[in-house]
């Protein structure tokens, strides 16, 4: 950001890099294990699947800590395999398993060890005992590493007074497993429909791994292990978001070329099942792509039972027009799902160019819909250096595009003291920040102070007699504090 400068394409632009990054490494390890042919059509069928695709133009951090997680996966699986005699080779790839395990964890935390050492340890266990000895000098050597790049951050945090930092941070990872944080719960199987959807179609293909007539090699069993891994234990974790489960990516991908280069096509209950998921994929986008010719309809029952969501449809976005052909066009694309498989790198290229498409011409239509009424009022508020916040819902598009300041010292001393009453009352100390830091601005002495609420929200901020309402648009309402209260 320091060289784009705080906006979108900065936030975004370290996973366009990890995009490329992550297709240059599929390439180079699909060549190594199989072919050149494998390795092409293993990163095709990456970048042409729904949900890898989606993370590649993101601005979320999991598409690194995947990347470093995998690299460092792939390494120790290749100690375990005892791939090459050679102790240079082996201590090259202990030492970049150790430093990339590690990274991966300063990304973003230590469940992914959780989840690499259950499967090397069933890989192992079913695979590899036999080569125990030769191969324990370099494990030990990575988890050397491992401990050095990995704790490097606590270290530095507890060596400057701030060991409360690293105590939180460890709470947090504990409260994620136990608990459905920040509101984010589902069912059991929450992971593997998200798998099954989110990444079709190459989800239908590898379900040809688990049919007869499948050679399974050491390679694959490696990579169904990983996946089925990452299922389970966040099947098992509390919390329950889309991206919880996008290490399992790799593997999706992978199975569909392996399987795809065995069977010359895939057997009549996929194409059904295919055709299903599809038709209701395409279903959607055409019902999306045409919201502005019967939204009118709907919007009357949505202000009885959601006031919300009907005025986020009635803000005017204006559409080309031409939009909902592409869910007719996804439709036709599964229906012409090659014969042979020779053609599926092409294909998948095909569908990567139509989520494309469909990103480039629904995603930012979607926003002006859901959040940009809101977010336009931040973008004014960060300009003119105005303090904004939420009410009573969680965001971070406040932050953002609000660009919101570090506070001083003392002002944090007292968010602090009013933090600390919270945790008296009985409230969560992790989770009561945001109150504490709204009842902070709402009492304070702060001025001008800004606030944003959704629409039902707006008669429970006015009888705090602190705020007038400016506007309201999109389902939000938003207000200025009055100057004449503290």
């Amino acid at each position: 950001m320091k060289i784009f400068g705080i906006n979108e394409f900065a936030a975004r632009f370290p996973n366009i890099i990890n995009g490329f990054l992550t297709l240059c490494l599929l390439y180079y390890y699909g060549k190594k294990w199989y072919s050149e042919k494998f390795g092409l059509r293993w990163s095709a069928i990456h970048i042409g699947t729904i949900l890898p695709h989606l993370y590649f133009r993101s601005g979320i951090i999991d598409p690194w800590y995947n990347l470093f997680a995998f690299v460092a996966y792939i390494n120790i699986f290749e100690i375990i395999r005892n791939i090459s005699n050679n102790p240079n080779v082996q201590f090259k790839r202990a030492i970049i398993a150790g430093v990339a395990l590690g990274l991966s964890v300063l990304t973003k935390g230590p469940a992914i060890v959780l989840v690499l050492l259950l499967s090397l340890m069933i890989f192992y266990i079913l695979f590899q005992k036999s080569i125990l000895k030769q191969n324990t000098k370099y494990l030990f050597i990575c988890f050397f590493v491992f401990i050095i790049t990995g704790t490097s951050w606590f270290l530095y945090e507890i060596l400057l007074g701030n060991a409360y930092i690293v105590k939180e941070f460890i709470n947090y990872q504990i409260r994620l497993l136990q608990t459905e944080d920040s509101g984010h719960g589902g069912f059991l199987l929450y992971h593997f429909v998200v798998i099954l959807l989110g990444c079709f179609p190459s989800s239908i293909i590898l379900l040809s791994y688990f049919t007869k007539g499948i050679m399974r090699d050491i390679y694959s069993k490696a990579m169904m292990i990983l996946m089925l891994a990452v299922l389970i234990i966040f099947s098992i974790v509390k919390t329950k978001i889309v991206h919880y489960s996008s290490m399992s990516y790799y593997s999706v991908s992978f199975l569909a070329a392996y399987v795809s280069m065995q069977k010359n096509k895939i057997s009549s209950w996929q194409k059904y099942l295919m055709i299903t998921i599809g038709f209701l994929i395409a279903i959607v986008i055409t019902i999306a792509g045409s919201i502005e010719n019967w939204k009118h309809l709907i919007i009357p029952y949505l202000q009885q039972k959601d006031i919300f969501a009907a005025e986020n449809l009635s803000v005017n976005v204006e559409w080309y027009g031409w939009e909902y052909l592409l869910g007719i066009v996804f439709f036709i694309i599964i229906l012409i799902y090659p014969k042979q498989s020779k053609y599926l790198t092409l294909y998948f290229l095909v569908i990567a160019v139509w989520i494309s498409l469909v990103m480039n011409n629904f995603i930012s239509k979607v926003e002006q819909y859901s959040q940009n009424s809101a977010i336009v009022f931040f973008k004014w508020c960060a300009e003119k250096q105005y303090i904004v916040d939420t009410y009573a819902y969680k965001s971070y598009a406040s932050l953002f595009y609000g660009q919101r300041m570090p506070l001083s010292e003392t002002e944090e001393a007292e968010i602090s003291k009013l933090l600390k009453n919270y945790e008296n009352a009985g409230y969560n100390k992790n989770t009561s920040y945001n109150l504490a830091y709204l009842n902070w601005l709402i009492e304070s002495n702060k001025h001008p102070v800004y606030l944003v609420s959704k629409i039902h929200h707006e008669k429970e901020v006015l009888a705090t007699n602190k705020f007038i309402k400016l506007y309201s648009k999109g389902g939000f309402v938003f207000y200025m504090k009055r100057k004449n209260v503290k």
